[in-house]
């Protein structure tokens, strides 16, 4: 069921006198309003319940419903209807208290209609400024909070920050998207906010899309839905505003409004317009972004093969510390920004090897003072290869930090334990694994047990021990291929040392 917003603002008079309500409603008649009006307070509460309403016009005594009850239907259904109470018994002090509880203003009755006009056209406008002020705020929210993010680099993030924004502005319960391929139509990507809500079902039920696909409907689509708070059903409302690019259909943002009946006003749905087509703005920044990343990634890989070529000690080096640094971010739960991050600062780890001479590189000889510093600086190298390439800023820690050790000896700058980048201290060990496992021309890979050996007595030295802790973990648990890596088997026994072993070792 399709509801439109209208367009008109909705008024109820209510007053157990009959008369009363007839005189108000004509009095209102050359207005541009929808009203109704209620003798019994009973069916207009109930009215309330179901209708949001715009403005209330309540009597504050009638018999045994008072006009507090008929302000907290309205409120409950619509909490920026406007209410005005009217009274023939007016006291300061019920004054002060229905003002505290929520309405707009106190008639005296009797009371002239201009009066009445004047005070629901000043209701009215209060609201409108009210409203327009939210959406505003909204906007500005929503920009404060998208300010900084890299619409390509954190492109879920920002996804997550316009449902957010929907949610919160619009006064949602929930908010989802659902990101399809406009070429297949399959679902793609699913995100919700807040996260497992309890009406996840419908937020990114694949069904609410089916409705846009092969249509050009521009418009939001309102509708009706079973929503779930705590253990109960209720009717909740289901807004859902279609993501178009190059008008073709990539998505769809689902809302669910608390009530059955609720609506977004005109300043709403142009806030909801804006987040949806910052959504859409997301998803072409991200497929420009996956396209020039994948463009640079083939040229980080390029330039890493270049640098192996020159060394002939390092075939495949870059590879394999990929796989390896691979399983130790994932045992540490790293997220997949981070990861993707990782893979690129593997790639880069020893790019600074360009500004270092074959002469040098290839030595079979002990390097001498000169040539060792030449060599110790190719991490400051790499980092001004990279440095000017925002895309590749975030794999400078990778560059810079590989060769520090966990005791402050290591360079080019000589930090000392977490002064040293997480980044660079899981890459140390991987990458000092390697160099041992790896055949050489001038000598074969060492075994397993002399790899695992020298991370051990260099725990809390050369390395960071809780890294060193979680490649051995990997290790254990079988994670690491070693006959894809270094085209062997290896006794792996070292791994698990005996009960007696450790009791010596402790």
């Amino acid at each position: 069921m399709t509801i439109v917003p209208a367009s008109k603002p909705r008024l109820v008079i209510v007053d157990d006198e009959r008369h009363i309500c007839e005189i108000i409603v004509e009095s209102l008649a050359g207005e541009d309003y929808d009203v109704e009006s209620f003798a019994d307070a009973e069916k207009a509460i109930a009215y309330l319940k179901d209708q949001p309403v715009d403005l209330v016009l309540t009597d504050l005594v009638m018999g045994d419903i008072s006009g507090v009850e008929v302000l907290e239907a309205a409120h409950a259904t619509q909490a920026d209807t406007v209410v005005i109470l009217m009274t023939a018994y007016p006291t300061v002090q019920t004054a002060v208290s229905v003002l505290k509880k929520g309405a707009y203003d106190l008639l005296v009755k009797p009371f002239k209609l201009e009066v009445v006009r004047a005070a629901v056209k000043r209701g009215l406008a209060h609201q409108k400024l009210s409203r327009d002020n939210v959406n505003l705020r909204g906007q500005v929210e929503f920009l404060k909070a998208a300010n900084g993010v890299n619409v390509g680099v954190d492109h879920e993030r920002y996804l997550a920050t316009v449902l957010s924004s929907c949610r919160t502005e619009l006064r949602a319960v929930a908010a989802g998207l659902i990101e399809i391929d406009p070429k297949t139509r399959r679902v793609i990507r699913r995100l919700e906010d807040p996260e497992q809500h309890e009406c996840r079902d419908i937020l990114l039920d694949e069904r609410t899309i089916t409705e846009f696909i092969g249509k050009k409907v521009l418009e939001p689509r309102i509708s009706s839905c079973q929503g779930r708070q705590g253990d109960n059903m209720v009717e909740q409302t289901l807004v859902s505003s279609p993501i178009y690019i190059r008008n073709r259909l990539h998505g769809l943002i689902n809302l669910l409004l608390p009530t059955r009946f609720a609506r977004l006003y005109p300043g709403q749905m142009d806030v909801l317009a804006i987040l949806t087509n910052a959504a859409g703005s997301a998803i072409v920044n991200q497929k420009l972004y996956q396209n020039v990343r994948s463009a640079f990634i083939q040229a980080i890989k390029a330039l890493a093969n270049a640098v192996e070529a020159r060394d002939k000690y390092t075939a495949g080096h870059t590879d394999r510390v990929i796989k390896l640094a691979e399983q130790v971010a994932m045992h540490l739960r790293w997220s997949k920004r981070q990861m993707e991050t990782m893979t690129v600062g593997c790639m880069l780890h020893d790019i600074g090897k360009i500004g270092v001479p074959d002469s040098i590189l290839n030595k079979p000889e002990q390097l001498d003072e000169r040539e060792r510093e030449i060599m110790r600086n190719h991490p400051l190298v790499g980092v001004r290869i990279v440095r000017e390439i925002e895309l590749f800023k975030p794999a400078i820690p990778y560059i810079i930090s590989h060769h520090e050790r966990y005791d402050g000896t290591g360079y080019p700058k000589g930090l000392k334990g977490t002064e040293i980048p997480i980044e660079g201290r899981l890459l140390s060990v991987v990458d000092t694994f390697d160099a041992i496992m790896s055949d050489r021309p001038y000598r074969k890979g060492a075994q397993l047990a002399t790899a695992v050996s020298e991370l051990v007595d260099n725990r809390g030295k050369q390395f960071d021990p809780e890294m060193v802790d979680a490649f051995l973990e990997v290790l254990r648990r079988g994670a690491v291929s070693f006959v894809d890596l270094y085209g062997r088997d290896v006794d792996t026994t070292c791994l698990f040392p005996s009960p007696a072993t450790e009791a010596v070792s402790v």
